[in-house]
C-alpha cells in the first residue's frame, strides 16, 4: 500500500493564497442563477417541512435524475460527489493484484486511489499531439490479465472527447473478455446532453453537478452502471456512512427538477461558447504556447515552449500577477499546465494578457 497517501493536485488547490485574483485552475462553473429564480431560497429550506429522511430524499432524487437522465432507478447509485463514487466503485469491484489500464496523461486521483486499493497501474498513452485515443493504443497495452480501463472524457486534463470508434471497441472488450469500461465524465455536460451509459450500459460512469453547473459544494454524485455493480457500491457504501445527508440530496432534487434549470444551462453554454472564443484566439496568436484545442469544453492544455522557464514563469504568474493555473506535474507532463475557461468573461479577459506576460518575463 503507498505510504504517500496526497493527492497533491487537491493539496495544492486547497491551499491556494487568499490574493489569488483570477483563477484560471478551478474547473467548476459558476452557478449563473440570480437568488430570485432558485427554486430554493436560504430561509424556506425548513427540515421538518418535508420529511427529513436521507431515504425520502434519496428517492426524490433517484426519480427525477433517472427522468431527466433516461436511466433506469436500478443502474444509479448516489454518492457524496464524483470522487466518492469513483472510490467506492474501485473499492467494491477491484482486488488486490488487479491490473487497471489508465490513460496517459492522467488525472492524479484516478490512477493513485486504485494503486492505494492495491490495483496493479498500468499506462496506455494518449495521442501527444491531440490527447486522442485510438483502439490501437490500449489494445497495444492489453494482456491477459486486465480487469479494468480507466478513463474521463471529457478527457481531464486536455478536453478531448473519446470517439464512437473506440467506444464500440471498448464495448467489445466488455463483452467478448468481461474487461470493466469505467469513465469518469464529469466534464461530459459541457459537449452533450446525454450520459454515454444510455448508449452503453454495459459501461461504469460517473459523474456528479460539480462541473458544469458549478455546484461542487452540494457533493452530489452518481455512479451509473450494471445492476450487479450498483448492488457492490451500495453495499460498500454502507462501510463509510449508512446514508447520505437529506439536505445536499433534496436541493439537488429541487434544481434538477425545476424549469429554471433550463435557464441556468443556457447561459452555461453562452459562457462557454464565448470564453472558448476567447481563448482560442489567445492560443492561435501566443508565441509562448502550443496547445491542441478541443471542439467542446473548457479544459485546455497548453505545453510552454523551450525558450520559458516553467518554474519562474509559475513564479511570476503568482507573485507579480496573482494568478495561478494547474500545473502539469499533477499529470505528469511538468511542460504543460491545465487552464479552464469557467471564469466570467471580462475575468478572462483581464487574465490572458497577464498569462502572456508572465510567459515573456520567463524567457531564459
Amino acid at each position: 500500500m503507498p505510504r504517500n497517501l496526497k493527492i497533491e493536485h487537491l493539496l495544492t488547490v486547497k491551499t491556494y493564497p487568499r490574493d489569488v485574483e483570477i483563477n484560471l485552475s478551478f474547473s467548476n462553473m459558476e452557478f449563473l442563477l440570480a437568488e430570485d429564480e432558485l427554486p430554493f431560497q436560504r430561509e424556506s429550506i425548513k427540515l421538518h417541512a418535508f420529511p427529513g429522511d436521507a431515504r425520502v430524499a434519496s428517492r426524490h432524487l433517484l426519480e427525477t435524475l433517472s427522468r431527466k437522465q433516461m436511466v433506469p432507478e436500478e443502474n444509479i447509485f448516489l454518492s457524496l460527489g464524483t470522487s466518492l463514487a469513483n472510490f467506492i466503485i474501485w473499492a467494491a469491484l477491484l482486488k488486490r493484484g488487479d491490473e487497471v489500464l489508465i490513460e496517459f496523461p492522467a488525472y492524479e486521483p484516478m490512477f493513485k486511489v486504485p494503486a492505494y486499493l492495491g490495483a496493479k497501474i498500468r499506462f496506455f498513452k494518449r495521442d501527444p499531439l491531440d490527447f486522442s485515443l485510438t483502439a490501437a493504443a490500449i489494445a497495444e497495452s492489453l494482456s491477459e490479465k486486465t480487469k479494468m480501463i480507466i478513463l474521463t472524457d471529457s478527457h481531464n486534463p486536455s478536453g478531448n472527447q473519446i470517439s464512437g470508434e473506440v467506444l464500440q471497441y471498448l464495448k467489445t472488450l466488455n463483452r467478448e473478455r468481461n474487461i470493466m469500461i469505467f469513465i469518469d465524465e464529469v466534464y461530459g455536460k459541457f459537449y452533450r446532453d446525454q450520459s454515454l451509459f444510455v448508449d452503453y450500459p454495459e459501461f461504469i460512469v460517473t459523474a456528479s453537478l460539480s462541473k458544469f453547473y458549478g455546484l461542487g459544494s452540494l457533493r452530489i454524485g452518481w455512479a451509473f452502471a450494471p445492476v450487479p455493480v450498483i448492488e457492490k457500491a451500495r453495499n460498500f457504501s454502507d462501510y463509510l456512512t449508512p446514508e447520505i445527508p437529506f439536505p445536499p440530496l433534496y436541493l439537488a432534487h429541487l434544481l434538477l427538477e425545476h424549469p429554471n434549470l433550463a435557464k441556468l444551462e443556457q447561459r452555461l453554454r453562452q459562457r462557454i461558447k464565448t470564453n472558448r472564443e476567447m481563448i482560442g484566439a489567445y492560443l492561435n496568436r501566443t508565441e509562448f504556447l502550443s496547445c491542441y484545442i478541443p471542439k467542446n469544453g473548457v479544459l485546455f492544455f497548453p505545453e510552454v515552449k523551450s525558450a520559458v522557464d516553467v518554474t519562474r514563469f509559475y513564479a511570476q504568474l503568482y507573485e507579480k500577477h496573482r494568478m495561478v493555473v494547474t500545473e502539469g506535474r499533477f499529470f505528469q507532463m511538468p511542460r504543460h499546465f491545465r487552464m479552464a475557461g469557467t471564469c466570467d468573461p471580462e475575468t478572462l479577459a483581464k487574465g490572458l494578457p497577464r498569462l502572456e506576460e508572465a510567459l515573456k518575463e520567463s524567457l531564459t
